[in-house]
C-alpha cells in the first residue's frame, strides 16, 4: 500500500510541476523537476520510484523509495533435520523482503553540447527496512512470524538520463546499497516523467 501510494504520488506531483513551471527562476532550459519509476535487476530484483530536481543543469536532488523481494526464506536446520515430520501450523509461505527510502544528491554531466544526455553522479544516505521470518517450532509442527529491523545506509546511484520527449525520458544505471548486515549490487531501467529537459 505504501509503494502504491508513492507512485500515485510521484505522478501527480510531476503533472502538476508543468503548470506551476512559469516563474524566471524556475527555467525549464536549466531547471528539471520529474518523477522516475525503475525495475531494479540483481541478487533480488524489485523497483524503485522518485522524485528528481537538477538544479541549473549542475546538481541533483533525488528522493526515492525501492524495494526488492528476496527468494521465499529457507526452513531453518531443527525443521530440516528433525527426525519427525514437522507439520506447518500456517499456509503462508516464509518470505524476506527490503525497503529503502533515500535522499540523494549529485552532480550533473553533460554529455553532449545541448544538454539532452547527461550522467548523474548521484548518493546518500537511506533509511534501511529487512523483513525475514523467525520460526516458533513446537511439539510436531512449526510456525514463523515476519520481523522488521531498520537501519542506516548508503545508497549510491549514478545513472544515464536521455529526454525522449518533452515530459518522458529514459533512464539506467547500476544502484548499490550498503549496511552493516549486508550490501546490494544490481542496475535500474526506468522511465522519467515531467520536466525531464529539452529535446
Amino acid at each position: 500500500m505504501k509503494t502504491l501510494f508513492l507512485i500515485i504520488l510521484a505522478c501527480l506531483f510531476a503533472l502538476a510541476s508543468e503548470a506551476q513551471w512559469s516563474y524566471k527562476f524556475l527555467s525549464k532550459e536549466k531547471h528539471f523537476l520529474y518523477s522516475s519509476g525503475d525495475y531494479v535487476v540483481g541478487k533480488n530484483n524489485g523497483g524503485k520510484v522518485s522524485v528528481n530536481y537538477v538544479y541549473n543543469n549542475k546538481f541533483t536532488v533525488n528522493i526515492g523509495f525501492n524495494a526488492t523481494s528476496k527468494q521465499n526464506a529457507q526452513l531453518p536446520q531443527e525443521v530440516l533435520k528433525s527426525t519427525q515430520e514437522l507439520v506447518p501450523l500456517s499456509t503462508a509461505t516464509p518470505f524476506s523482503n527490503s525497503e529503502n527510502l533515500h535522499l540523494m544528491v549529485g552532480r550533473v554531466l553533460k554529455l553532449n553540447r545541448d544538454g539532452t544526455m547527461r550522467f548523474l553522479l548521484q548518493g546518500g544516505p537511506g533509511l534501511y527496512t529487512s523483513r525475514n521470518p523467525v520460526f516458533d517450532v513446537g511439539n510436531g509442527s512449526y510456525d514463523f512470524n515476519i520481523e522488521a529491523t531498520k537501519s542506516l545506509c548508503l545508497v549510491l546511484n549514478p545513472k544515464f538520463e536521455m529526454p525522449l520527449f518533452s515530459m518522458i525520458g529514459f533512464s539506467a544505471g547500476p544502484m548499490i546499497l550498503v549496511n552493516n548486515n549486508e550490501s546490494y549490487v544490481g542496475a535500474g531501467i526506468g522511465l522519467m516523467y515531467g520536466i525531464v529537459g529539452k529535446n
